[in-house]
């Protein structure tokens, strides 16, 4: 197994930092994704590590307008919540990822 230069670990934490998955930075860097996992962990042991996926589909504000639209009783299914949400939101998102939100 080769070691990782200094540099590579600058870059991999500045890439991190932008926000760029592991996958990402691993194909932008011509790395393992495990590699780049290990570097991150160790250098940021207490810090989240971005992994692969797409991003949330749903604001953090949103996802609180659905759950007080819950607690306050205005709706009482997820669709209800979805078609009030998709009111309020540009892009539509389906009843799935709302009842995705009240499984967290």
């Amino acid at each position: 197994m080769r070691s990782i230069s200094s540099s590579q670990k600058e870059n991999i934490l500045s890439m991190a930092f932008n926000g760029l998955s592991t996958c990402h930075i691993a194909s932008k860097l011509s790395l393992g994704k495990s590699t780049v996992f290990r570097v991150l962990q160790d250098l940021l042991p207490d810090h989240l590590i971005p992994s692969a996926g797409c991003a949330t589909k749903l604001s953090s504000t949103n996802q609180h307008c659905i759950l007080l639209q819950f607690a306050s009783g205005k709706v009482s299914n997820t669709v209800q919540a979805t078609t009030h949400i998709n009111s309020i939101i540009p892009n539509a998102v389906s009843s799935q990822t709302v009842r995705n939100l009240l499984k967290q």
